[in-house]
């Protein structure tokens, strides 16, 4: 499977490469992808620590005697959003993992341009 960051940094040696298989262009698809992934993971790490300091809170208020509920509620609320988000993050992982696994490899430098074995040049032939 072909690594996402280094179609990241290098998006058009990787189209260019995949040309040479007769394909077209899949990082466009690949990179928006994968940012949206990204974006939702920032997102989760964000409700996570929202969360986190929640929680906290919810520690202080109960150690000095006060009443944590409006602050437990918001905690659930969190948890909830998080649950949503790490789904999404989920199927958008998949989609990208499904997506790079179903793209042929990168052709090596000394293989012939081609879509398949009939592009390939005869050499020799033993009879």
């Amino acid at each position: 499977m072909h690594d996402i960051k280094a179609i990241r940094d290098n998006p058009e040696n990787f189209d260019a490469a995949m040309k040479r298989r007769g394909l077209e262009a899949a990082s466009p698809a690949l990179l928006k992808l994968d940012e949206e992934r990204r974006g939702v993971q920032t997102s989760l790490q964000e409700l996570q620590q929202r969360r986190n300091d929640e929680s906290r809170k919810i520690g202080e208020i109960k150690k000095s005697g006060g009443n944590a509920d409006e602050a437990m509620k918001a905690v659930a609320a969190l948890k909830d959003e998080m649950a949503a988000l790490e789904e999404r993050e989920r199927t958008l992982g998949e989609a990208l993992n499904q997506h790079l696994a179903g793209l042929p490899n990168i052709l090596a430098a000394d293989v012939p341009d081609g879509a398949d074995e009939n592009d390939n040049v005869e050499l020799r032939a033993y009879t």
